[in-house]
């Protein structure tokens, strides 16, 4: 971000409790559901430290592969947390159909625009060593002591200007090689729906969607984004196959929640 840490005016609706989105693509009984943690570091929540060193490991991988991020040089976890951890980022975990069913009792279909758990079965849920406002590690009937092995995807959500438009949030989103194949871009993207408004922001902007990331590209336009800007030879990108590198395009992305947020996703999955 051009501005470094700005200081932004937004603050969450509430508090904001954990959720369940189903896997559509190739679920199995080890990979039923996903369950969303939302982490608000002003606020004093901590990742778990073997999960943070995980998460940078692969935020490097991204890097090395030179597609996604603009960054070049890999970060040491210290700059992975000013980069990710510095505000609001959203952890999702698989669950297994065991875990799935005691968090779920009910034989309805969990809509792919999510559920929120209430706060009583929040409160049974452990991952690893994290410390949580609202999810306590005293009662863990839904155990991860290994987060690191059981997360799916991440992406953080902070201010993407300062002042006086730091209610205009900005995202980073990233599905480890090893969750590929499941679907899983699209729960995180459709998960950003809900958390976004409900950490107070009014839209999204994305500066850089590079313009040969296809699926992302149309991800984003069937969730009701518009492409508001693109920038010529944006990005200097590894080629796909290795033989060196490229310009390409970029779009500038905007998302308005009020008209595409879920501030209410239990109603919004009835309509769905």
């Amino acid at each position: 971000m051009a501005y470094g840490k700005v200081r932004g005016i937004v603050k969450p609706i509430g508090d904001i409790p954990a959720r369940i989105y189903p896997i559509a693509s190739n679920p199995s009984d080890a990979k039923a559901a996903i369950l969303t943690v939302h982490f608000d570091f002003p606020a004093g929540d901590e990742v778990d430290s073997d999960l943070s060193q995980k998460l940078c490991d692969d935020f490097n991988g991204e890097i090395a592969d030179g597609r996604t991020y603009p960054q070049e040089d890999t970060v040491d976890i210290e700059g992975y947390k000013g980069y990710f951890q510095s505000y609001d980022l959203v952890i999702g975990f698989f669950l297994t159909a065991t875990q799935l069913k005691s968090l779920r009792p009910s034989t309805s279909e969990v809509p792919v625009t999510g559920l929120p758990l209430s706060s009583s079965t929040s409160s049974s849920i452990s991952l690893g060593k994290s410390k949580h406002r609202t999810i306590s590690t005293s009662m863990a009937s839904i155990n991860l002591p290994n987060a690191s092995d059981t997360y799916a995807f991440t992406y953080y959500i902070k201010p993407n200007y300062p002042g006086r438009s730091s209610h205009m949030c900005n995202a980073g989103f990233m599905v480890p090689p090893s969750s590929r194949g499941l679907g899983l871009g699209r729960i995180a993207a459709r998960s950003f729906l809900f958390y976004g408004p409900a950490c107070g922001y009014r839209g999204s902007v994305f500066n850089l969607v590079y313009a040969n990331n296809t699926a992302s590209m149309k991800l984003w336009e069937r969730l009701g984004f518009e492409n508001v800007g693109r920038i010529p030879e944006a990005g200097r990108l590894r080629k796909q196959d290795g033989s060196g590198e490229e310009y390409v395009d970029a779009w500038v992305v905007h998302g308005d929640f009020r008209k595409i947020g879920f501030r209410d996703e239990e109603e919004e999955g009835k309509k769905a």
